[in-house]
């Protein structure tokens, strides 16, 4: 008898396969950077990113959705892969992800950065879904070392 060993998935594998499972239990839309398609009405984007940088983003992929049953069917859920989540992070002025941004009918109503408590996460989730559109944060390009104009 042999055993073969194998690898076991990355830790962006994991995080398409969360992805995909939120794209088909939950309804969650998947966007692109250059084409973000942000729908009428009240919208929560998710913001992502390699897991094996931050590994409270798989655990946003399983909160965000059960967080958002509150809401009924009048939001819209959208997911940002790593791919598409680094332009988006920079155009809302998120520091990092996980991140939830809400919009409404376009217009930006705020964020919602990390993990939380359940309760403290839902009333902010509540909180941002209703409030009143804001101004969007001032983008700043984020320049890494080596880069002209980054400090050393």
């Amino acid at each position: 008898m042999s055993l073969e060993l194998k690898a076991g998935p990355t830790s962006l594998e994991r995080l398409e396969t969360a992805i995909a499972r939120m794209q088909q239990k939950h309804g969650f839309v998947r966007v692109s950077a250059d084409q973000p398609a942000f729908p009428a009405g009240l919208a929560a984007l998710l913001l992502t990113d390699d897991p094996q940088r931050n590994l409270e983003v798989l655990d946003a992929c399983v909160i965000l959705p059960e967080a958002l049953l509150a809401l009924g069917a009048n939001v819209a859920r959208l997911v940002a892969g790593p791919d598409a989540a680094a332009a988006l992070l920079q155009r809302f002025a998120v520091a990092r992800a996980p991140a939830v941004v809400f919009l409404r009918d376009g217009d930006y109503l705020g964020s919602l950065n990390g993990i939380r408590n359940w309760q403290e996460y839902r009333d902010e989730v509540a909180r941002l879904a209703a409030g009143p559109a804001r101004p969007r944060p001032i983008s700043i390009p984020v320049l890494g070392a080596g880069q002209p104009g980054a400090c050393a």
